[in-house]
């Protein structure tokens, strides 16, 4: 006995193959026989690829982020089986979704194909319910406050709400358990739950012919023209979540950039559970219920979040009791009409609206940064046992802008003359734009800014020194508006200049590095030590320390204390100390770290490739 003849009598690959090329499908639409071997064909794939992305997966807080990231980066090709994964899994929907449509408006719903419609159904919300589990996988910030906004609407279910949120997250928050839970039913129950609908879906449908066949219902063989159209389905499925993985591999953008960066699918920031995301929404298939949801206050969400789809899902299941009649089947096509003609209204406000939201704008554009910051950071130092967020957290290009933003921004701003930057409601205090440099020290030494005071407060025309703090007519404003200009003259522009970048270079100088004769001179020459200390020359007391002016440690020190003598003193104009306690850093009001990364955000001093 042959081998080829061993494996057959055992087996039966020759004979299954030749039942399926004798089979035969209904006549009457060769396009109704192409969706469920396009949805089998896209399945199995999410299924490999799946399996490989578990062979790297770690669901954990801590590793979930970063061993995504090491599939997307690290891993020979990783970004190519992420992309088809993710992109099949909305391609699968898609499919899904246009079958049960294409059932609709055939009238092939209608008895004896029931069973067959109510799977797709099923296949439908089982894709929905995968691809709100696999979202939550890579731990990103996008995915993480997106599920926080889902799962948190189980509140809202009376009684039981608060079990089934506990139950869905593992605990009284999301944390390691969420992950596993949703890890297990998207690879385990969901996936599984799939796989039945699908081949309860091919069962019905056979038994559905054999009654239309016995009905004398026209068949024809389902090999060769139907097989050949089948895999060109497949093809075609195949070539569409290609484009859209390699969708962006032209754009001269990208050049030069890792492969991960741009190609399969995208890699947000690492979680933070403290750092708010104002811009989570869900993906294109939920926009417009999101929206919809808007509508409605509080408790009342309740409707279009479980009542309004639970109550659309009961009504597709029963349009084909009534299909048989002409009129049931138009009032099944009008209703379907409408409902899609009100998710894609309701899709274009919720877009329309977020176009013209500056906060949602604003995070969006964050978020991007801070995902292209994390990628930065670890190719440079790689990523810490405490996780990529850790990063993050110690990154002054990252923290500085948002302690900025909740601790000085309320009194000074930091925006360059065209107004880009952060903007306070009420500057009362010198824009920090370009501290300490040439030119900022020059907008300083100038009378006409040092005090200005806008008529009418614009995004241009702003007080940039002290124009709305007490010092307006002070010692300072008063020496640069009556005696700088004769300082000026009788020096030369030379020297002005520089004492310009004398004291400009005080915030580059290295710990025990002093200034050269030339540039204390230079100070000495514009009276400066008459107020202020420089190194040796002048007392404290009258005025800030001019010894490493705006350096790190001098920065450090003004921000915990300005009311320290070598600051302002008893003339502090209502800064607030922000660690005046180190003995009791309890009582503080920003950390010594805090200070640290908000200092050197200031200075520009954070790590560059």
């Amino acid at each position: 006995m042959s081998l080829f003849s061993w494996i057959e009598e055992r087996c039966g690959v020759c004979l299954a193959f030749r039942r399926c090329a004798e089979s035969r499908v209904a006549a009457q639409s060769c396009c109704l026989s192409l969706w469920p071997s396009a949805i089998l064909f896209t399945f199995l794939v999410e299924v490999i690829t799946g399996v490989f992305l578990w062979m790297y997966y770690s669901p954990s807080a801590q590793t979930a982020w970063e061993s995504v990231y090491y599939i997307q980066y690290e891993v020979l090709g990783g970004w190519l089986v992420r992309g088809i994964h993710y992109h099949g899994g909305q391609v699968l929907l898609a499919l899904t979704g246009l079958y049960a449509l294409h059932l609709i408006f055939s009238r092939g719903y209608r008895a004896p194909r029931e069973l067959v419609f109510w799977t797709v159904i099923g296949m439908a919300v089982m894709t929905i319910a995968l691809l709100l589990t696999g979202d939550l996988l890579p731990w990103t910030q996008v995915g993480y406050w997106s599920t926080n906004v889902r799962t948190k609407f189980l509140l809202l279910l009376p009684q039981v709400g608060d079990a089934l949120y506990k139950l869905a997250v593992g605990g009284p928050e999301m944390g390691h358990l969420t992950l596993t839970r949703f890890l297990a039913l998207h690879a385990g129950i969901l996936t599984a739950a799939f796989a039945v609908l699908l081949w309860l879906h091919g069962w019905f449908q056979r038994k559905a012919l054999e009654l239309e066949s016995a009905e004398g219902a026209p068949t024809r063989p389902y090999w060769p023209d139907q097989a050949l159209r089948n895999m060109t389905a497949c093809c075609l499925v195949m070539a569409v979540i290609l484009l859209l993985v390699f969708r962006y591999g032209l754009d001269p953008q990208w050049a030069g950039h890792p492969a991960g960066d741009y190609l399969g699918s995208e890699l947000g920031s690492p979680r933070d559970p403290i750092d708010a995301y104002a811009a989570a929404r869900p993906d294109w298939y939920f926009v417009g219920l999101y929206q919809f949801a808007h509508y409605f206050p509080g408790h009342l969400k309740i409707v279009p979040i479980f009542i309004v789809p639970g109550a659309l899902v009961l009504l597709f299941l029963l349009m084909p009791f009534w299909a048989g009649s002409k009129v049931g089947h138009t009032v099944n096509v009008a209703i379907t009409v409408i409902l899609l003609a009100a998710v894609a209204a309701l899709t274009f406000e919720s877009k329309r609206v977020d176009a013209g939201d500056p906060i949602f704008q604003a995070s969006r554009a964050d978020e991007e940064e801070a995902a292209a910051r994390v990628k930065e950071l670890i190719r440079g130092k790689g990523v810490p046992v405490t996780g990529a967020l850790t990063l993050l957290w110690d990154d002054p290009k990252t923290q500085g802008p948002k302690l900025f933003q909740a601790h000085c921004l309320s009194c000074h701003d930091f925006s360059n003359a065209q107004g880009e930057g952060m903007l306070s409601d009420n500057p009362s205090a010198p824009n920090l734009y370009g501290f300490p440099s040439v030119e900022w020290l020059a907008g300083l030494m100038d009378p006409k800014q040092i005090s200005y005071v806008p008529q009418q407060l614009t995004k241009t025309d702003r007080p940039r020194y002290f124009g709305a703090t007490a010092f307006k007519n002070g010692d300072m404003a008063n020496f640069v508006k009556d005696n700088l200009k004769e300082l000026r003259q009788d020096a030369g522009e030379e020297e002005y200049q520089a004492m310009l970048k004398a004291l400009a270079a005080e915030a580059r100088r290295r710990p025990g590095e002093k200034p050269s004769a030339e540039e204390k001179q230079a100070i000495e020459d514009f009276s400066c030590v008459d107020c202020h200390r420089f190194y040796d020359r002048g007392n404290l007391g009258a005025a800030p320390d001019l010894t490493g002016y705006a350096s790190r440690e001098w920065l450090i020190g003004i921000i915990s204390n300005p009311a320290h003598k070598r600051f302002y003193g008893d003339k502090n104009d209502r800064m607030p100390a922000y660690a005046a306690s180190p003995d009791e850093p309890e009582k503080n009001i920003l950390s010594a770290r805090q200070i640290e990364l908000l200092a050197d955000w200031l200075l520009g001093e954070w790590y560059r490739p």
